[in-house]
């Protein structure tokens, strides 16, 4: 979990200089993140958009061949082959958040500076939280509401990540809070520009479910 503290330090110490500002710093520190990351959230964007398509020819298939799921299984296996389909790279995305998460909370925790914020004048410092708990709720808000698809408007879905969210911000620095909030945002974001079919057909070259079904012919 130090694995990335000390360049977070030393990103953080820079970015502290640049603007004078901790909100700001946090700010241009996760659009640094996300930019690095933004390969590998095509590809994991790629891989659940095909996850989704193939849940269609799924359903198709058990309409073509009632009663027959050892041949509904061959056929999907053919699709997925044919594909590259890899069921678990959607969560590679998740798995890879959590030590970045935790390096810069570890990060946050020893960075000696008294660098306030214009933005959010009651935090006196990057390290310090936020006595009045508004950016941990902010930011959880914010986790819940980008956690929600146009497919999927379960609830859970939304009550799980605040919950999850207050846990780990309540008395944490307020710049992880601003990471969560702004990383939620940043995603969200990402996720609607690629479920454009106009993008999705330029850029990420998604089969369609007919496409998938014709492979099969």
């Amino acid at each position: 979990m130090y694995l990335l503290s000390t360049p977070f330090n030393g990103a953080l110490a820079f970015l502290l200089g640049l603007t004078g500002d901790w909100f700001f710093a946090i700010v241009l520190l996760t659009l640094a993140i996300k930019l690095v990351m933004f390969p590998l959230s095509v590809k994991q964007q790629k891989a659940m958009i095909v996850s989704q398509n193939l849940n269609e020819v799924r359903k198709s298939l058990s309409e073509r061949f009632k009663n027959q799921t050892e041949k509904v299984n061959v056929q999907l296996a053919q699709v997925m082959t044919r594909y590259k389909v890899n069921p678990l790279l959607p969560f590679i995305t998740l798995v890879i958040q959590a030590p970045v998460f935790f390096s810069l909370y570890f990060s946050l925790l020893h960075l000696s500076t008294s660098v306030g914020s214009a933005f959010l004048p009651w935090i006196l410092a990057v390290s310090n939280p936020d006595s009045l708990h508004v950016l941990p709720v902010i930011g959880s808000l914010l986790q819940g509401l980008a956690s929600l698809t146009a497919e999927n408007k379960n609830f859970i879905m939304f009550v799980l990540p605040v919950a999850l969210g207050l846990v780990f911000l309540w008395k944490a620095p307020a710049a992880l809070s601003v990471y969560w909030g702004i990383n939620a945002l940043l995603s969200f974001a990402e996720r609607k520009i690629m479920s454009l079919e106009r993008f999705q057909k330029r850029f990420l070259q998604v089969p369609s479910r007919e496409e998938m079904l014709k492979s099969l012919a």
